[in-house]
């Protein structure tokens, strides 16, 4: 343990609340980060936090953005902590921007290692959600967050539901005379971290688990005594018709942590705390990688992501923007995975040597929608011949668990087997780098075929180094070949749009899909055009919308032609998410990405072939500059 850095944290709050052993532990998973230049080192809304970051020394700003101007500046001082409130609260997504002058250092700490924190120590979590509480009741603070309601997804939104969506009904409760062991075991019994007091049949106040902790424990108490003696009194009470910010600022400006929460009669019907209200998109990430995380089968995993849909649901209507459905559907995706690549470990034993397992496809762009399949594959470091055939059965088997797991899970096999369970698709890094440079240089239709799913390759589990040092050699062998360019550009024609020369939807005639178009297919000419553009320009990055910003901000791209594409894109996802959700929900049948152009609104129909039209403009930008014919 480093001893400066257990001092440093036991002065600082909030880790100073957390007990001597837990602060030793982070002591431990502290890194230094060190910067030499003035610069805006998270930006508000984009940047995402992998760590928590607690200023060492130097000068730093958080600042909020609108319309180019910083609102609300205030200095981040040496000790204060930077990104938990956003890491808690809005999936990672840095909430205000940090600007940081030279010569400026920061202790870091795994996110995973400060949520870990969280669950465990009401009090420290309270720390962060207690300080974004009293930010609320600034007007100024309160106005910035309503101009971007807009984005229904931050979890902010929720704020304006009703009370009674999120609050416990299940009242626990018992008589002001009973003891505190009584009181005790009937919160073991029921799981519950609160119980009401009852005294002549009115609830006359709470007791938590934080006041056994605090008044009971620490004060050695004798359990034998009435539970009234530690119970908080009087009890704070809210209507059911409040609003969920309404019980927010409330339990800020009275600093309880539980409100009973009455009816029209002024009977208690449930409580609720300052947990549940944090928590009450639970049908966002937040809780719903909590959960996944808890499982201890792929049974309960699949049960949990069965629940997906209700959720995708829940945001499409409440106005959410489809590219943050992608990556809430991403987000659980992940978390899945993972926690089933744990489960195959655990039974097989550890990996012999370094691997990765790499995504591709769909989900490799993080554009997963409820009609998906799997497309994964594993590298592992290289060995010598000796030791080639074990490692490569290890990692055979590995595949082999992770895929059928993932297919009860509900993710379905890939028909074209391009899967890690697929020898071919197990092999080691030097394999992969041949692979994808035989893809380069000898870009047939096949080859073609396999470029548009394994270039769309990102980390999944394992040592990144091997998937980065994968894409440094793709990068490498694309190095002016003009030619495999040329081919993917010529590709692109075999895209064909459903809207004909009259601007008539093109539909199916005949089958189980008649009167219909694959929108699916639409959009696979946007991801062809930002795909193409992204290896040219050496991106990195897989999403669509993604390489598309990067594309408009290296200027490969107007900033007028990024804004039509990007949204035509967006509309189509959405759509494309709307009607798999009503096919599932509505019509109890299978997500399909079939459109009936007749059952859509004037608007949607006339939209869509605006959209159209705007797309075959990016073909033809493709036959231009790599092929230069139009």
């Amino acid at each position: 343990m480093n001893q400066d850095y257990f001092l440093f944290l036991s002065n600082i709050e909030p880790f100073s609340l957390l007990p001597k052993k837990e602060i030793k532990h982070i002591a431990d998973l502290i890194q230094v980060e060190l910067y030499d230049e003035k610069k805006i080192l998270f930006r508000q809304g984009i940047s995402k936090l992998e760590k928590l970051y607690i200023l060492k020394e130097g000068t730093a700003e958080r600042f909020y953005e609108d319309i180019d101007q910083k609102i609300i500046r205030d200095a981040l001082h040496k000790g204060e902590v930077f990104g938990g409130i956003s890491i808690i609260l809005n999936e990672s997504v840095v909430i205000r921007s940090l600007e940081i002058d030279d010569n400026t250092s920061f202790y870091t700490i795994p996110k995973n290692a400060f949520l870990s924190l969280c669950d465990k120590y009401d009090d420290f979590k309270y720390h962060f959600t207690n300080i974004f509480g009293k930010r609320m009741l600034d007007k100024t603070y309160l106005n910035l967050i309503r101009q971007k309601k807009s984005d229904k997804e931050q979890s902010i939104q929720f704020f304006s539901n009703s009370i009674s969506s999120v609050i416990r009904r299940n009242i626990l409760f018992c008589g002001a005379n009973n003891s505190i062991r009584d009181a005790a075991i009937l919160m073991k019994q029921h799981k519950c971290g609160s119980i009401l007091i009852k005294q002549e049949g009115r609830y006359i106040g709470i007791t938590t688990d934080q006041d056994f902790r605090n008044r009971v424990v620490a004060a050695d108490l004798n359990i034998s005594n009435p539970i009234s003696d530690i119970m908080s009194y009087p009890l704070i009470s809210i209507s059911d018709h409040s609003s969920v910010f309404e019980a927010f600022i409330k339990i800020m400006k009275t600093g309880v942590k539980h409100l009973a929460v009455i009816n029209n009669e002024n009977d208690a019907i449930g409580v609720i705390s300052n947990s549940d209200l944090i928590n009450a998109q639970g049908k966002l990430p937040f809780l719903f990688i909590k959960e996944i995380n808890k499982a201890v089968s792929y049974e309960e995993i699949s049960k949990k992501q069965k629940e997906l849909p209700q959720s995708i649901y829940t945001l499409i209507n409440e106005g959410a923007k489809a590219q943050n459905v992608n990556n809430f559907v991403t987000a659980i995706t992940d978390a899945i995975l993972e926690k089933l690549i744990n489960f195959a470990i655990d039974e097989l034993g550890q990996p012999p040597v370094k691997f990765a397992f790499m995504v591709m496809g769909s989900e490799g762009r993080k554009e997963q929608t409820l009609k998906t399949d799997q497309d994964n594959a594993i590298i592992f470091e290289d060995v010598n011949e000796e030791e080639l055939e074990s490692v490569n059965a290890y990692f055979l088997k590995l595949g082999d668990l992770v895929c059928n797991m993932l297919d009860k899970t509900g993710y379905d096999f890939c028909e074209g087997d391009i899967m890690a369970k697929n020898p071919k698709w197990c092999q080691p890094i030097s394999i992969w780098k041949k692979y994808f440079k035989d893809w380069v240089y000898n870009a047939g239709p096949e080859a073609l075929l396999q470029t548009s799913i394994f270039f769309d390759f990102r980390f999944g589990y394992g040592d990144i180094s091997l998937v980065n040092g994968l894409r440094d050699s793709l990068f490498n062998f694309l190095d002016d070949r003009k030619g495999f360019f040329s081919n993917l550009a010529e590709n692109t024609s075999n895209f064909r749009l459903p809207i004909g020369f009259f601007g008539n939807f093109i539909v199916e005639s005949k089958g189980k899909f008649k009167n219909t178009f694959d929108i699916k297919w639409a959009m696979m000419l946007v991801v062809d055009f930002a795909r193409i553009y992204a290896l040219k320009n050496k991106i990195s990055a897989t999403n669509t919308m993604e390489r598309l910003e990067l594309l408009s901000k290296k200027n490969v791209i107007s900033e007028s032609d990024y804004n039509e594409i990007s949204h035509s894109y967006s509309y189509m996802m959405n759509l494309r998410f709307t009607n798999q959700i009503h096919a599932l929900i509505n019509e109890g049948g299978e997500p399909n990405n079939n459109i009936n152009p007749k059952k859509l609104s004037k608007i949607d129909q006339q939209t869509l072939k605006e959209i159209f039209k705007k797309t075959e403009k990016t073909r033809a930008k493709l036959q231009l500059d790599f092929l230069k014919v139009i």
